[in-house]
């Protein structure tokens, strides 16, 4: 077998590598390592978690939602008599036994513009038509079609539920269930704050 010649095959033999190049490369190296240490374990220290408040993720209705057409508890037909036929009194003035009513619904300041003036336990429809109290989203539809038309479609309103059917039932609350039909316009509410963007230890913004 013929001698192996080093001298060919072996380039590198004799070659002396500088100093300072081991010293860069060795640098390198442990800042590469330092910094996938620090990542990997800055999840946990990036300063307090934020907790969102209740009140900002409760899914349920702004107000009571009742049953049927009501009023101190009872049913309106409880005290008007349906045979007694429509009321003759001014319709912009509600009775004594509704003094607590606030009717603040901009220019529609007539109660039978919703109410049914001869079956009180339904709302008025046009041509003296009944909407009854479980499609009230009817009623307002005479006024608000663009945001009834939103609302059917989702972008106005609050649904609960699951965004795929499939997975589960999906709820659409009625316009009631957030507006108080006789003052419908929102109080001034706090917003829930911004999401936090989170921000490694150390880093300033």
């Amino acid at each position: 077998m013929a001698e192996h010649d080093w001298e060919k095959t072996d380039a590198f033999r004799n070659t002396e590598i500088p100093y300072w190049l081991l010293l860069a490369v060795s640098a390198a190296f442990v800042a590469a390592a330092w910094f996938f240490y620090s990542n990997r374990h800055a999840a946990g220290h990036g300063g307090p978690a934020f907790v969102v408040k209740p009140q900002y993720y409760d899914i349920s209705p702004a107000r009571t939602l009742k049953k049927r057409l009501e009023t101190e508890g009872m049913a309106c037909g409880d005290c008007h008599d349906p045979s007694a036929g429509p009321s003759s009194s001014d319709p912009r003035v509600a009775p004594e036994v509704h003094s607590k009513v606030v009717l603040k619904h901009g220019p529609n300041n007539r109660c039978f513009n919703c109410h049914n003036n001869a079956k009180r336990d339904f709302f008025a429809e046009d041509g003296g038509g009944q909407i009854p109290y479980l499609k009230v989203e009817t009623l307002c539809r005479k006024c608000h079609g663009t945001t009834y038309r939103d609302w059917t479609s989702g972008t106005h309103g609050r649904r609960n539920g699951y965004w795929n059917k499939a997975a589960g039932e999906q709820k659409q609350l009625p316009c009631i269930a957030c507006h108080d039909p006789h003052s419908p316009a929102f109080k001034p509410m706090l917003a829930a704050p911004a999401p936090r963007k989170y921000t490694a230890p150390g880093v300033k913004h």
